[in-house]
């Protein structure tokens, strides 16, 4: 073999080396936060307001781990009172396996959420909420066993 056919031979591997890598740059899936990134920057002051005035409350919400599902409790001075807003489990690994859902207490502040809706691992756990005209806004990392 001859040095002009090495260099057709270097030439076409090169060729289907690039063509590889484009059909698997391709094919890869990117998710990003979420499909409105660029409104929801817009609108970013309201969370940073919501978190300066979560942070005026008595306590944090409490998110924690029962048998029975995930618990979401509120302050105190938030029972009884007129909570709208909703909550998101945010699975930074997949985005298909998001739980958002509306926040509906009962009359001790709480919200438990039924444990089939999650996998195990890691979320970001996002509560938004407005409370007598004022947002509240607060999140946290969980981990679900």
């Amino acid at each position: 073999m001859n040095w002009g056919h090495k260099i057709i031979i270097v030439f076409v591997l090169f060729a289907i080396g690039i063509l590889t890598l484009v059909t698997k740059s391709m094919r890869t899936k990117i998710d990003m936060v979420t499909k409105d990134y660029y409104a929801e920057e817009l609108k970013y002051q309201q969370v940073l307001d919501g978190k300066k005035n979560a942070g005026t409350l008595s306590s944090p919400v409490m998110i924690s781990q029962q048998s029975e599902g995930i618990a979401v409790s509120f302050p105190q001075e938030l029972h009884g009172t007129g909570i709208t807003g909703k909550i998101k489990f945010y699975r930074p690994s997949d985005a298909g396996m998001d739980v958002e859902m509306p926040l509906q207490l009962n009359s001790d502040g709480m919200l438990v959420i039924n444990r089939q809706l999650f996998r195990k691992g890691n979320y970001l756990v996002k509560v938004q909420w407005e409370n007598g005209g004022k947002p509240f806004y607060q999140e946290e990392s969980f981990h679900i066993n």
